[in-house]
């Protein structure tokens, strides 16, 4: 399987690797720690917003070229992050916070 190399998976690709790093260096605070639990989630429903997007049927009002892929996976991007951070996501980011959080207490 070839993996699509464009700028918005190197911005997933950045935003895990960053909640990844955080984790692994045991976050030093509970905003740390809820910051990559949502960006996790982030990524996530970015991945279920493009492949959702692949099935709505193209009407040929708007022209398909790179601008409109630029700003489609811009609008994904940012709808995503909305949705981890502000809307509550799908509640991923709540359950590891809390596991993760209880793992921390443990340690």
């Amino acid at each position: 399987m070839e993996v699509p190399v464009n700028n918005e998976f190197i911005a997933n690709f950045a935003r895990a690797e960053d909640s990844k790093q955080a984790l692994k260096n045991n976050p030093k605070s509970s905003y740390e720690l809820q910051k990559a639990t949502q960006n996790f989630e982030a990524v996530m429903l970015n991945m279920m917003l493009k492949a959702m997007w692949k099935t709505i049927p193209e009407s040929g009002l708007f022209e398909k070229n790179s601008s409109t892929q630029i700003y489609e996976g811009l609008m994904h991007s940012s709808l995503s992050e909305e949705m981890a951070t502000n809307g509550g996501g799908l509640g991923i980011a709540k359950v590891l916070y809390q596991q993760l959080s209880r793992e921390q207490k443990q340690k």
